[in-house]
């Protein structure tokens, strides 16, 4: 040693100590790191695939146009509607913006605010349904938009449509707040002393029942003239017309030559002319009158005010949804509040790849979207299931889209699936699915999302433990919906009821005939016995 003096033992250790300590704090800020990393980057994983909200997609809608008409309501107002809707804006006079929603798709001035805090931009704000004119409100504006719409809803029936409906709502808008607070007064005053617009339109079974008057009527009324007619002619030999005799100037009775024998009148007329009798003749322009005049009396086509969609209108909800399900088997749809949040779609997408890779298992396609009658499948969620499986078929890498198709309704809160292509019992999912995941129980009752994503959790576990097939089986191929113009259209007046009304005019005409009959013999009787 140089200085003579042993090394101290507590000097190496400490180093090491130190070394130690050192190793151990840089090992622990790392794991923090990584630790507080790994959430935000779990958070934000899904939240790059999250659709965004209903009042930020509504507001990109309007900031693309101001006029953003559903295509989830084809059969009554169809996408091609919406520059119809903002002609009519324009009468308004201030900014407006208008959003053409299915009821019951979080209506009410919390969404309209929420979609022009969004939008940034002040006007007037109205959300319309397949009535009209729902909610309406305006920030930033002096417009009436409430008194309007109360003058909408209490001045025209409930069949108006929602064109006129917002028509009379923008006229309103345009007289300024005071005539349209004293309009509203006025109409609501009606209202509550039992005022009630008449309706427009009718409907099949007022079609009906013109058939079957017109039916009567084409029957009764002639075969009355006919059978009637003989009982003309017995009360007219019964009580003939007395009228004094003629006197011929000049000459007496005396010298008068005797008339000749007359002769038949039927035997010099021609045979077509004995057969036209007066009362047949009468019976015919009855009839001819009747059939022509009908038509003009009951001149309804329409049974509503909806136009006739075009086939781009019927097919485009369906081809939003599939073009979604090609990037992701799980879609929400936007225009609708949503109820699945960012981590229960993260669970849907790993249950969805776990059954995919199980025995017999495939894809999942998971669709939260409304369904009404108004839509293009007529409110059928089979048919609708089978429309997106044809056109995600169409999309290109995807081929034949087999799997089971979950339909899920954010409004009712329903679940339908469907099987087409996987080794699964498709009746047994059709028909056996448990009553909890279906239609929920209380708790899902009670619950503003339906519970929407815990049963759908619980679908997926359903699906696994399901029995699989020796063979792919599929749900069926669905009825097709109605057409249209089918629906729109009322049946011709000469249909339905038309027969059995005419059947009917027989019946009446042969009662009628009876009555009279009845009360001739009772003269009959009373006259002899006068005699």
């Amino acid at each position: 040693m140089p200085d003579g003096r042993p090394p101290a033992v507590g000097t190496g250790l400490g180093g090491i100590r130190l070394l130690l300590t050192l190793c151990g704090l840089t090992a622990l800020l790392l794991t923090s790191a990584a630790l507080a990393a790994s959430p935000a980057r779990a958070a934000d994983a899904p939240a790059a695939n999250q659709p965004p909200n209903q009042a930020a997609y509504l507001a990109d809608r309007l900031r693309e146009n101001p006029v953003h008409v559903t295509d989830q309501l084809p059969r009554v107002i169809p996408p091609s509607m919406a520059p119809d809707f903002a002609r009519l804006a324009e009468r308004t006079g201030v900014p407006t913006y208008v959003l053409v929603l299915p009821s019951q798709s979080g209506f009410g001035e919390d969404l309209l605010g929420a979609v022009h805090d969004e939008l940034g931009r002040d006007g007037l704000y109205a959300l319309l349904d397949d009535s009209g004119v729902r909610k309406a409100a305006a920030y930033g504006v002096n417009a009436p938009a409430e008194a309007a719409r109360r003058v909408a809803a209490y001045e025209l029936p409930y069949d108006a449509g929602p064109l006129r409906n917002f028509e009379r709502f923008v006229d309103v808008v345009a007289q300024g707040p005071e005539k349209a607070e004293a309009r509203a007064a006025a109409a609501g005053k009606k209202l509550r002393d039992g005022y009630e617009p008449e309706e427009m339109y009718i409907g099949p079974a007022d079609r009906k029942n013109q058939s079957f008057v017109t039916g009567i009527a084409l029957t009764g009324v002639p075969l009355t003239i006919l059978l009637l007619a003989p009982c003309v002619r017995w009360a007219r030999r019964r009580f003939p017309h007395t009228t004094p005799p003629r006197r011929t100037a000049g000459r007496s009775a005396s010298k008068r030559r005797p008339a000749a024998t007359p002769r038949p009148a039927t035997a010099t007329r021609p045979k077509w002319r004995r057969l036209l009798t007066p009362s047949l003749a009468l019976a015919l322009a009855a009839a001819a009158t009747i059939a022509l005049t009908a038509p003009l009396v009951f001149d309804e086509t329409k049974r509503s005010a909806a136009p006739l969609p075009s086939p781009a209108d019927m097919t485009a909800r369906v081809e939003r949804v599939a073009a979604g399900l090609a990037h992701d088997p799980v879609y929400v749809d936007p225009e609708s509040p949503h109820l699945l949040d960012a981590t229960r779609r993260s669970r849907l997408h790993e249950r969805i790849e776990q059954f995919g890779r199980s025995e017999g298992g495939g894809p999942v396609y998971i669709t939260v979207v409304p369904h009404q009658s108004e839509d293009e499948s007529a409110g059928d969620e089979e048919l609708f299931a089978a429309a997106v499986r044809a056109q995600l078929s169409k999309a290109d890498g995807v081929g034949e889209a087999d799997g089971v198709y979950v339909v899920a309704d954010p409004m009712s809160g329903f679940i339908d699936v469907f099987n087409h292509g996987l080794h699964l019992e498709s009746f047994r999912l059709l028909f056996d699915l448990p009553e909890s995941i279906a239609y929920g129980d209380d708790r899902a009752d009670e619950a503003d999302d339906h519970l929407l994503g815990e049963r759908l959790d619980a679908l997926m576990t359903y699906l696994d433990e399901s029995p699989r097939s020796d063979e792919p089986t599929t749900s069926g191929d669905p009825w097709p919906a109605p057409s249209p113009k089918e629906e729109s259209s009322l049946p011709p007046l000469f249909a339905t009821d038309f027969q059995p009304g005419l059947f009917v005019g027989v019946v009446a005409a042969m009662v009628l005939l009876g009555l009279v009959a009845g009360v001739q013999w009772i003269v009959s009787v009373v006259l002899r016995r006068r005699r």
